[in-house]
C-alpha cells in the first residue's frame, strides 16, 4: 500500500486547548492508519502568526505521529496573503522565518506510491514577497520532473464553485494568484488539488481537476458551495493513478461549534479566558 494521510486545522495554543482533546484523537487515528506520509494542511494554530509558543506547541504536538510528516503553514500560522483580513496579520519574511525555523520548510515534494505529491505554501500566492518568486520557481521546476500523476497540496482552496471567480475573499485564493497557479498546474499532469481551511469535505471534478476539500480535526466550518461541514481526517491510496479517497471520522472526535465556544461575546479565540491544554495527552 502506498498510503498518504490528511490532517488540517487543528488550532493548537499553548494557552487556549479548546481542541487538544480532538488533535489527541485524530493523531491517534493517523497513526493506525499507518501513513507512509502524513500531511497536516495548514492552521496548525491559534494565532501562531504572532504568538511563537503556538508554533513551538505545534512543533512539539506532531512529533507523535508514528509516520513521517509534512506540515504546511496556513494563515493562522504565518499570516494572510494580501489583502487580508486586518492588515497587521499579513504574511511577513519574519513569520515565515518562524515556521520554518519549527518545521524545516513551508512546502515540500515526496513520491508516496505512483505519485508525485507536492505541498505548497498558499500564504505566499499573491503576497509580493521574494519568497513567492522563489517558490513559483521552485514548483515550475517540480511540475516540470516529475514523474507520475501529481496531487497538489495548500492550505486554501483555489476556489470555491468556479475558476472565474472575481472576489476578493477570505475563503480562497486571489484571483489573479489562482490564475497564474491554474496555468501552472494545466502544463503538467496535475490531477488532484487538496486543501483545508474551511472545516467541511467535499470531493468534486471541475474542469478534470479533482479538488478535495479536508475537514477539520479542530470545529465545524460553514456549508461552502454545498460541502459538509464536520470535523475528521483523510486517508488516499497511491497504488496506482486511480487514488482511493477514504474519509475517516473517528469516535471521540468532538465537532465543535465555533459560536458556542465564543459565547457570543469574544471575537476572537484568543480574547478568551486561558485553559491551556494537557500537553501530555
Amino acid at each position: 500500500m502506498s498510503r498518504l494521510v490528511l490532517l488540517s486545522d487543528l488550532h493548537l495554543s499553548d494557552t487556549h486547548g479548546f481542541f487538544w482533546s480532538n488533535w489527541c484523537v485524530a493523531r491517534d487515528a493517523a497513526n493506525a492508519l499507518a501513513g507512509d506520509l502524513v500531511v497536516i494542511c495548514g492552521d496548525l494554530c491559534i494565532d501562531g502568526t504572532d504568538k511563537p509558543n503556538e508554533t513551538a506547541l505545534a512543533g512539539r504536538a506532531v512529533q507523535r505521529l508514528a509516520a513521517p510528516f509534512r506540515a504546511l503553514p496556513g494563515n493562522h500560522d504565518v499570516g494572510e496573503e494580501p489583502p487580508g483580513q486586518a492588515p497587521d496579520q499579513i504574511t511577513t519574511p519574519e513569520r515565515l522565518a518562524r515556521w520554518n525555523a519549527v518545521f524545516g520548510s513551508d512546502r515540500f515534494a515526496e513520491t508516496v506510491g505512483a505519485w508525485r505529491v507536492i505541498g505548497l505554501n498558499a500564504q505566499l500566492l499573491g503576497c509580493g514577497l521574494p519568497e513567492e518568486a522563489e517558490q513559483n520557481a521552485w514548483l515550475d521546476a517540480e511540475l516540470a520532473t516529475a514523474k507520475g500523476p501529481i496531487a497538489l497540496i495548500l492550505h486554501k482552496p483555489l476556489f470555491l464553485a468556479d475558476e472565474a471567480e472575481p472576489e476578493f475573499t477570505a475563503t480562497c485564493t486571489t484571483p489573479v494568484a489562482r490564475a497564474e497557479l491554474l496555468a501552472r498546474l494545466r502544463k503538467a499532469d496535475v490531477r488532484i488539488v487538496i486543501s483545508g481551511h474551511l472545516h467541511a469535505y467535499r470531493d468534486i471534478v471541475i474542469n478534470n481537476i479533482r479538488y478535495l476539500w479536508l475537514p477539520a480535526t479542530s470545529f465545524i466550518g460553514q456549508s461552502h458551495a454545498g460541502a459538509d461541514p464536520i470535523v475528521g481526517l483523510v486517508s488516499i491510496e497511491l497504488e496506482n493513478e486511480t487514488p482511493e479517497v477514504t474519509l475517516h471520522r473517528p469516535e471521540g472526535l468532538v465537532a465543535h461549534d465555533l459560536v458556542k465556544i465564543k459565547q457570543g461575546r469574544y471575537k476572537f479565540l484568543r480574547e478568551m479566558p486561558a485553559c491551556p491544554p494537557d500537553e501530555a495527552a
